[in-house]
């Protein structure tokens, strides 16, 4: 089988017709064997457990996935296929309709790889904030990371072990692209709008910032990177120091957990470390309060 593409789908009866014959036609113009394994999520169980039990089960070797309300390019498995025989990549991102344009590129090497993509979905580091304080763009390297957008071998993916974070409801495409970048050793690009995504009102990242969902996330996200860290050596927790930073000041903002979620090792140190800097005069007074709350708990503990 040349490629499996995997669909997770919970209430999907009304827009999965849809996506399939978009895929069958992309499978007609690949002219390659495609498998299309659809995971029925009847209990709610969330995307990642869907996605794994397709990954269980598929037989390509490219993974491709799709969103149950979406649809796809007629060149959705021709383009990427084409790209990876001639790089011999691991994974090659593509763009989509109303996405940002990607550059064709390449990038080999390890530390070259983290380099250029972890910033895009593993969070903000220090050296993001620094350009920050300086009037530059925080976001500067940010790309979408919906697991959509990449075709993945999957002999990569199972020699490195390479699964959805099953507790993780959001955002666990973007913690999927990140542990399969800090394992990559090539990534390829390529500019072509092969997918068409359609927001839903009622859809995972429409609603996935509401209220406990969100606080109890940024504590699922922590955990997940400080894991993501210890099985590389400590060489990842630098790409997203300053992101516990921005959660811990959401939680602040909200008076939600932010006690619990300061008083870890790992965000205490990311508070010292912070760049505060009075062009972000609001940021830099909510940083300092964090710090004196710190020195006293230490002090008192």
């Amino acid at each position: 089988m040349e490629a499996s593409v995997i669909i997770p789908a919970y209430n999907a009866s009304s827009t999965l017709p849809a996506t399939l014959s978009s895929i069958d036609e992309a499978a007609k113009f690949f002219g390659g064997s495609v498998e299309t394994i659809v995971i029925e999520d009847k209990e709610g169980k969330g995307p990642s457990w869907a996605r794994n039990r397709a990954l269980e089960k598929a037989t390509g070797k490219y993974i491709f996935f799709c969103d149950a309300d979406d649809m796809v390019e007629k060149e959705f498995f021709f383009r990427p296929i084409l790209e990876m025989e001639k790089t011999h990549s691991q994974m090659c991102f593509f763009s989509y309709e109303g996405g940002p344009n990607l550059p064709e590129e390449t990038v080999e090497g390890k530390a070259l790889v983290r380099e250029r993509y972890l910033p895009a979905f593993f969070g903000y580091s220090i050296d993001d904030v620094r350009r920050w304080n300086k009037g530059g763009s925080l976001a500067e390297h940010k790309l979408p990371g919906q697991v959509w957008r990449c075709v993945f071998r999957r002999s990569f993916l199972e020699e490195n072990s390479l699964r959805f974070e099953e507790e993780m409801t959001f955002f666990e495409d973007a913690a999927f692209l990140s542990s399969c970048i800090a394992s990559a050793e090539k990534v390829s690009s390529i500019s072509d709008r092969l997918y068409r995504y359609i927001p839903r009102p009622d859809g995972n990242l429409a609603t996935g910032w509401r209220g406990k969902r969100n606080w109890e996330y940024k504590f699922l996200s922590l955990e997940f990177r400080r894991r993501l860290d210890a099985r590389h050596g400590g060489e990842i927790w630098k790409y997203c120091k300053a992101s516990c930073v921005f959660s811990a000041l959401e939680l602040l903002k909200a008076r939600a957990g932010w006690r619990k979620y300061v008083s870890c090792d790992c965000v205490a140190e990311a508070i010292r470390d912070f760049p505060i800097s009075m062009r972000h005069i609001v940021v830099a007074a909510a940083v300092l309060f964090l710090r004196l709350w710190n020195l006293k708990r230490a002090l008192f503990a």
